[in-house]
């Protein structure tokens, strides 16, 4: 589990635990937001740090400490099953995202700004059964990192969100200092490859997952320094990102989102899950482990 430097989690922190299943969350001040936490996740899931939907089927991943492993769940959180491959690593998983054709996983987790070796996977959809699959390798590096001695959550260099849009994969970097985001631009079949730096915005936290609704909408999910967590609306239209809309979620002592996937369009509500991993929870000399949770969530559009 990431540690988090500048947060310190109380029992008054333990979270999202407090809301029943499946009770609806209403808010105030998010009046376009609809909040359901679907389930409290398995213990093989404490970490879980990305998602994604495909053939109705969730997909999720742990992110460092773990073996190279995808879980896939049923619609209500449940875990169905998972998979091993044995031609990726994992030395950070963060993200995860697909194509028509692809998924992607990112092993893009940078927490010491010393890493040289970024990579995202890439494996057939038709093949995520197989194990023994073959795996594609696209080798990242960031265009403007000259130095690489190893630091803690004090530089730009770090990253847990990707999404594939068209021709491209974007993904969004997380600043634990000025908590900006740069948007950089991959090419989805080049092995070896710096990222090219598109823009950047002053995002006001920070940035732990993103997903595309298939149409013109990014989602970024992430959380500020009090561990509120937030969604912020990006349109997109032909390779431009204009950030809208930073909506603070309504989640009982806040909670250390990590992930966020987009479903479905119905009644002109977009349907997405997000998860968030478990937190140590220090009390004096006490300490217990929160559950990690999934939750659903619906704006409007």
């Amino acid at each position: 589990m990431k540690k988090i430097a500048f947060l310190t989690l109380l029992l008054l922190g333990f979270t999202s635990c407090k809301t029943p299943v499946s009770k609806v969350i209403a808010s105030k001040a998010l009046p376009n937001i609809e909040l359901k936490l679907v389930k409290n996740l398995a213990p093989q899931l404490t970490e879980t740090s990305g998602l994604e939907y495909y053939h109705n089927l969730i997909i999720t991943h742990n992110d460092s400490g773990d073996q190279p492993t995808l879980y896939f769940l049923d619609q209500q959180g449940n875990l169905l099953y998972n998979k091993t491959y044995k031609n990726m690593n994992a030395i950070d998983w963060e993200d995860v995202t697909k194509d028509d054709t692809y998924l992607y996983i990112a092993d893009i987790g940078n927490n010491y700004g010393n890493r040289k070796d970024l990579t995202i996977y890439k494996i057939a959809l038709k093949d995520l059964d197989n194990e023994n699959a073959l795996v594609e390798e696209l080798h990242i590096s960031y265009p403007d990192q000259k130095t690489f001695t190893q630091g803690y959550q004090d530089h730009p260099y770090d990253a847990e969100s990707i999404v594939a849009i068209e021709n491209d994969l974007y993904l969004f970097s997380k600043d634990w200092t000025y908590q900006t985001t740069v948007i950089y631009k991959l090419h989805k079949n080049q092995k070896n490859q710096a990222a090219q730096k598109i823009s950047s915005y002053n995002i006001k936290g920070l940035v732990t997952g993103a997903t595309f609704n298939g149409t013109d909408t990014v989602l970024l999910c992430g959380y500020n320094s009090s561990l509120t967590p937030f969604v912020f609306k990006i349109l997109y239209e032909n390779g431009r990102f204009e950030f809208l809309d930073k909506q603070e979620i309504d989640i009982y002592g806040g909670a250390q989102v990590e992930a966020i996937s987009y479903l479905t369009t119905k009644n002109n509500k977009e349907i997405y899950y997000f998860s968030c991993e478990a937190a140590n929870i220090q009390l004096g000399e006490d300490e217990a482990l929160s559950q990690a949770q999934l939750y659903q969530l619906k704006w409007k559009r």
